[in-house]
């Protein structure tokens, strides 16, 4: 940014050299017609008495010169004093600069910074249009594109984690509290019904049975789940179903073999049943969506679930650094495909493309009412910024250059003028 601002300014003083350049030629060829007046003057002056025609060019160089010099002075003043002479109502942009300033704001506001103004020349350039055979373009999606990557690893680099970590944990736990799993549920034992497949769930559930009941590690859980069952406080029947429960489980996991193995088997048809009626349980029963939400809640505060919340944002984070690191990032190559995607989009779609262009008229529209008045406050504060030397410099570099000809036609026409002066007066003489 530093190199390309060094090189706007070195353009810049480039610019101001050369127009220097030109503004000391036209002036001294301004100066030159003068002199050169003023020698035809005393050449004719000399010679007047030799030939009419002598009296004919000495009053056109006494006019020339009178031009000359009376547009000189007209072109200096308005810049400077003429020869340091502080003459009434001269040096007149240097004397006038705040003025002018203020005429220049308030002009550029009333005449150029217009909602009607803008908003025709929005309408010219179809921006949308623009944009949108620009973006369409392979090579220029890649070059907006390959930004992405490093401004995403520096970002994520960037991130407080911990506070992400608890952000990530606490948006997942607030939309999932905000589930109605209940419903949910209901809804897709209805599609699985509708489909014909409440087989394929008693399969599924008979099957999820199986392994629960196999795992060791879950038999003295479903020990105490049947002693609960029981509600005895007899010590007798509980040693007693303490010695059976390895019998009764493994007779358990033979007869969910069994039902799994037959499908006509009657468990089948009440397990069909009652999937049916959980579904209708599930949706209009209080008391089963009441229950469901108690587990759902309880769920998400549990100590367990939290944390495999929080590892969330530290896969995100590690999954996404991953990418970026890889030969072909998804990132950029996917944000590429969504530039092209927008790209065509708004060049194939008259109707999107004429949106936008709404939009950004409307927008430039509301910026304008907004701060048009800064526009002629920030042009006069920028030119009180400059001296008045220097504010009359610099727009004599501007148009200094067009108003020598005011010198060189000054001098053309005086001498004209005086030529058909003296005609006049030698006629009517």
């Amino acid at each position: 940014m530093e190199h390309e601002v060094d090189i706007i300014r070195q353009l810049d003083d480039q610019e101001e050299v050369l127009q220097r350049a030109r503004l000391r030629t036209m002036q001294l060829v301004a100066l030159g017609l003068l002199l050169i007046a003023a020698l035809l003057f005393a050449l004719a002056r000399s010679q007047r008495h030799a030939h009419p025609a002598w009296g004919h060019l000495e009053a056109f160089s006494e006019a020339a010169m009178i031009g000359a010099i009376a547009d000189w002075f007209a072109v200096v003043a308005l810049f400077r004093h003429p020869l340091g002479i502080p003459l009434w109502h001269t040096a007149i942009i240097p004397n006038s600069k705040e003025r002018i300033g203020k005429s220049l704001g308030q002009f550029v506001e009333n005449h150029f910074i217009t909602e009607a103004a803008i908003n025709a020349r929005l309408r010219e350039l179809d921006l949308a249009g623009r944009a949108g055979n620009y973006l369409q373009q392979p090579a220029n999606a890649a070059r907006l594109s390959q930004w992405t990557g490093p401004a995403l690893e520096k970002l994520l680099h960037s991130l407080d984690q911990d506070k992400m970590r608890r952000m990530v944990c606490d948006t997942a736990t607030r939309e999932l509290a905000r589930l109605d799993l209940a419903s949910l549920a209901g809804d897709c034992v209805d599609a699985l019904i509708a489909e014909d497949q409440p087989q394929h769930l008693v399969d599924l559930l008979l099957d999820q049975l199986g392994e629960y009941l196999a795992h060791e590690d879950n038999h003295e859980t479903i020990g105490n789940m049947v002693q609960s069952a029981v509600n005895t406080d007899s010590s007798v029947v509980e040693y007693a179903l303490h010695k059976a429960m390895p019998r009764l489980i493994r007779s358990t996991i033979r007869k969910v073999a069994d039902v799994r193995a037959d499908r006509n088997h009657p468990l089948r048809a009440r397990l069909g049943v009652w999937i049916a009626e959980s579904a209708l349980r599930l949706k209009a029963d209080p008391l089963w969506q009441d229950a469901i939400s108690r587990y759902q809640q309880d769920a998400l505060a549990s100590d367990k679930i939290r944390h495999m919340l929080e590892g969330l944002w530290d896969a995100l984070h590690a999954r996404a650094l991953a990418d970026l690191h890889t030969e072909t990032p998804g990132v950029p190559a996917g944000v590429q495909k969504l530039v092209e995607k927008a790209g065509r989009m708004l060049t194939e779609n008259q109707s999107m493309r004429e949106g936008l262009n709404r939009l950004l008229e409307a927008g430039s529209a509301q910026l304008v009412r907004n701060y048009r008045g800064e526009v002629g406050l920030f042009i006069e504060t920028q030119l009180a910024r400059w001296t008045r030397d220097e504010m009359s410099k610099r727009i004599e570099l501007a148009i200094g250059r067009d108003l020598q000809f005011i010198r060189i036609n000054g001098t053309v026409v005086g001498g004209l003028a005086g030529l058909v002066i003296h005609v006049i007066v030698q006629c009517t003489g």
